[in-house]
């Protein structure tokens, strides 16, 4: 199954990506359900999923990935 890409990053627009997470948990207590960047509504799956990628690489190879990329997924509505 091919999974369909959602948004592509590179590793400066990874960081901006993840202060801005970052940000939004410092300001209210907890991850956002879902974050709007780039005009791309990223819900929290998506990003935890794209986090746990990204340090499984560095983990890995001992460096940052050059790009990290959003695959869309489903999430779940309360």
């Amino acid at each position: 199954m091919k999974r369909r890409i959602k948004k592509e990053m590179n590793k400066k627009e990874y960081e901006k990506f993840i202060k801005y997470i970052l940000d939004i948990n410092q300001k209210d207590g907890k991850l956002p359900k879902y974050v709007e960047f780039d005009g791309k509504k990223i819900f929290k799956n998506e990003y935890i999923n794209t986090i746990e990628n990204v340090n499984k690489f560095i983990l890995e190879n001992g460096r940052h990935p050059e790009t990290a990329t959003i695959y869309l997924q489903k999430h779940n509505r309360p």
